[in-house]
Formats: C-alpha cells, structure tokens, sequence
C-alpha cells in the first residue's frame, strides 16, 4: 500500500507540475539517484526512502501523513469534548 501512494505521490506531482523543471523536496528526498530510471523505475522513484525508512517496533506499517491526521484530529477532538462551555438554543 505504502508503495503504491509514494509512486502515486510522484506521478500526481509531476502531472500537477505542468512545465517545473524541478521537483519538491518532499519528491526528491525519496529518490534514489544512484539507480538508473530505466533499470528499475520503482528503486529509483523511492530507494531513498525504501533504504531510509524505519517501520516502529510496534507498528505493522508507516503511515505518516494520516498519522498526522488522525493526531491533530484527535487534539481537535478532545478540544472540543473537555469545553464545558453551555450550549445555547
């Protein structure tokens, strides 16, 4: 699943990207530029953070950005439920 939102990711910026010569860094820090695109497409698009990225001991993937998500969600949330504030209406 992770593979296929990071090749995803890549293709999505570059199709948005129109005539931009340079890529983000949020593309570039994935890509591994030792590994010929012709080769293998998918090592070369995201090497870098395939060799990069540490799955926690007690978690079966990494899912960084709805983990970010769901944490600020969750603040909101909580915000939310501890105001005692008395409804009007």
């Amino acid at each position: 699943m992770v593979k296929v939102l990071i090749s995803l990711s890549v293709l999505a910026a570059a199709a948005r990207a129109g005539s931009v010569t340079e890529l983000p860094e949020s593309v570039t820090k994935l890509i591994d530029y030792s590994i010929n695109p012709c080769d293998d497409f998918y090592q070369y698009a995201c090497g870098a953070w395939y060799n990069d990225a540490v799955i926690p001991p007690d978690e079966h993937q990494i899912d960084t950005s709805f983990k970010k998500i769901n944490i600020e969600n969750e603040a909101i949330l909580k915000s939310i439920l501890s105001d005692n504030k008395p409804k009007l209406g």
